[in-house]
């Protein structure tokens, strides 16, 4: 057996050993909780509609939204699309606490433009989820556009096609195939969304099932109840993916850069539409520094315990999440084939439901203390990996396909191939995942605010805390110390993949 086949049935191992795990951990939880009928009451449907409602326009909006912008951005191949591609998914993977306290910065009581109604509340929750997903679905739509064959573009300059009849013969059919994915894949994250439920929500009648989860187990202490609820949310969320089906939307890679003859100017509806974009992704932003610079700068005691807590978990969970990657990349056509829902993820299982059940496992074998740093590693890697795959996969195919025959030819081992040949491609794409990874990680609360203990703070548990007590500059504060690292890593990956093209 080959070291490829075993690597990929590890991968592949692990994956269905989560989901296996996670399922016995929710049907032998600990605890007798209440009857089991007093939970099919008029709250539970309550949270059912209230996480349907708020996911169905979540995703409305972010799509209705993107539309117009895709459609301006591919209407021609112009410069430095790349750049403005790389900052739409730096919009998607920044911390989610990050655009809540800028929401709240912008639209609370003492923000930029106050609401006439409170930001607490479906209205909060519905603009915060818009300004996370919204930037990915125009990414998603303008990837999709620039996907129209170029000798269709030049056929329809030759027929004289006006822009509305081009949109209604070319573009249109595009754009309604790729609309309805992109819809519920949105749909599907914000209907798993905790930390702006969470955040946001204002209150019971603003909850939804993930919060659900996290209320029956830390506040109430119901574990029967807590996997119910995690079982409703497992269901609910395996039939959006059925939805979504084979589509594949999910990636971070940049939109496709022409050859540099054929790259131009912006028009002027593009330049439009960049300044529209990019003002108003960084408005939250923008009014959290505001908010952070109004007092002196505090260290709180905890800063230190919680940064290194932080960098720790991320480091291992970006490690983690790039070997899961690879298994994945590796494996046979056939077994690909047959298992491959497992390269969704957390989108099969939302991490929520995954972490209930293993940390309800974990709290049957007494293991809950011991359990919290694994945990949150490996939930965390499972949350990136997704986003990481399809860059990796692309890649590894690539330099396989252009290096086989050579390494073959050379005689070389397997060793030295990986070292000598497929290394110097694949750095700067793993040094990529790598720094996405710990990003992602270093920005999720869900997971840690579950499993953690009372003594356990990473920097979200602190900002949340910080938020918890009305200390909002102190939080605003904290939360841009996150984003500049959150940077700095980025950077950092950027120049090392720079280096690797050079």
């Amino acid at each position: 057996m080959n070291l490829s086949l075993v690597l990929a049935r590890l991968g592949t191992g692990a994956l269905l050993l989560t989901l296996l795990l996670a399922l016995a951990g929710m049907a032998l939880h600990p605890g007798q909780g209440y009857e089991w009928s007093s939970y099919f009451d008029a709250w539970l449907w309550q949270v059912i509609r209230f996480s349907v409602l708020q996911a169905a326009l979540s995703a409305l909006l972010s799509v209705v939204l993107a539309l117009p912008f895709a459609w301006a951005l591919a209407q021609r191949p112009f410069r430095g699309q790349w750049l403005l591609a790389g900052f739409l998914n730096l919009a998607f993977v920044l911390p989610v606490l990050a655009v809540v306290l800028g929401i709240v910065a912008l639209f609370g009581r003492q923000g930029w433009w106050p609401l006439e109604t409170t930001v607490y509340g479906l209205p909060g929750i519905l603009l915060a989820h818009v300004a996370l997903n919204w930037p990915f679905a125009v990414r998603l739509l303008w990837d999709r556009l620039s996907q129209v064959p170029l000798h269709h573009r030049r056929l329809a300059t030759v027929l004289g096609l006006s822009t509305v009849q081009r949109l209604h013969r070319i573009e249109w059919p595009i754009l309604k195939t790729a609309t309805g994915p992109v819809f519920v894949l949105i749909a599907l994250l914000c209907f798993s969304s905790f930390t702006v439920v969470l955040t946001l929500g204002g209150g019971p009648a603003n909850t939804n099932l993930e919060v659900a989860v996290y209320q029956a187990l830390k506040y109430d202490f119901d574990a029967r109840g807590a996997a119910l609820y995690a079982a409703f949310h497992g269901a609910l969320a395996l039939g959006l993916m059925a939805l979504l089906g084979h589509n594949k939307v999910w990636s971070m890679e940049t939109v496709a850069q022409p050859a540099r003859s054929g790259m131009q100017r912006a028009s002027a509806l593009q330049r439009v539409a960049i300044i529209t974009l990019l003002l108003t992704l960084l408005a939250p932003y923008l009014a959290l520094i505001q908010r952070a610079l109004r007092a002196d700068w505090q260290w709180p005691g905890q800063l230190n315990e919680a940064l290194l807590t932080s960098l720790g978990i991320a480091s291992f969970s970006a490690l983690v999440a790039v070997l899961l990657a690879l298994s994945r990349c590796v494996s046979v056509q056939s077994a690909r084939r047959r298992s491959l829902w497992l390269d969704f993820g957390v989108l099969v299982m939302p991490a929520m439901v995954l972490t209930t059940g293993l940390f309800l496992l974990c709290l049957r074998l007494g293991w809950a203390r011991q359990s919290t740093w694994p945990l949150i590693i490996w939930i965390n890697a499972l949350m990136a990996m997704p986003l990481i795959l399809q860059p990796i996969k692309a890649r590894t195919a690539a330099a396989r396909n252009q290096y086989q025959r050579l390494t073959r030819v050379l005689g070389l081992s397997r060793w030295g191939a990986v070292r000598f040949v497929y290394w110097p491609v694949l750095w700067p794409v793993l040094t990529w995942a790598l720094a996405l990874s710990a990003v992602l990680s270093l920005g999720d609360m869900g997971v840690a605010a579950l499993v953690g203990q009372l003594d356990f703070v990473t920097l979200p548990l602190m900002i949340f805390r910080a938020m918890g007590s009305y200390q909002m500059t102190l939080a605003a504060q904290l939360m841009v110390g996150l984003l500049a690292l959150c940077a700095l890593l980025l950077g950092l990956a950027e120049w090392a993949r720079g280096r690797g093209h050079a």
